[in-house]
């Protein structure tokens, strides 16, 4: 088992990372003597085989992206694609939203606050349209229903009929950085 350590200054405590390409990550503080970090990895040697197992049996679609050099490079032009899409996916609707923001984000597509703010992850450039138009329509719709209730649903669908179909499309993309 290949095991990439990381030490980090700032680390409390050690901590496994396993990601879709099989690749094992463990940030180790600075103070953790070597024979507690073999001790940590061989207890949890099944938890790490059993992650990258899990990951193997997926039908992931895996894509490049999340490097700050990726973000960086795709921000304005994600940026321009939600301020163009929000005013035209908004028009059924005529909800008031106040910031848009486009974020580096690890997990998620799309962000609604109780303000009204609405953040978007800047890999939505990578996706297809109907993709796109989903993220901004679930986004919009949370500030009609601030849940995933019933009402909210009604409210997506509306706007993207189909938008179970493009919900499992995007849980099997995964963006991998590309300088590791």
């Amino acid at each position: 088992m290949q095991i990439e350590l990381k030490k980090s200054l700032r680390s409390r405590r050690l901590r496994i990372a396993v990601y879709p390409d099989g690749r094992c990550v463990v940030t180790v503080p600075r103070f953790i003597p070597a024979r507690f970090l073999q001790r940590f990895l061989k207890e949890r040697e099944g938890w790490i085989l059993e992650k990258q197992a899990a990951f193997k049996k997926k039908d992931l679609v895996i894509k490049k992206g999340g490097s700050r050099a990726d973000y960086l490079k795709h921000k304005e032009s994600a940026r321009s694609i939600v301020a163009e899409r929000i005013l035209e996916l908004n028009k059924p609707y005529g909800f008031t939203y106040g910031r848009v923001a486009i974020r580096n984000q690890k997990s998620r597509w799309g962000s609604c606050s109780k303000k009204g703010n609405l953040n978007f992850n800047y890999k939505i450039v990578h996706l297809s349209p109907a993709e796109r138009d989903y993220i901004i329509v679930h986004e919009l719709c949370h500030l009609g229903a601030f849940d995933h209730s019933e009402k909210f649903w009604q409210l997506v669908e509306r706007a993207v009929p189909n938008h179970q179909a493009i919900r499992r499309t995007l849980r099997k993309q995964v963006f991998l950085d590309e300088v590791r």
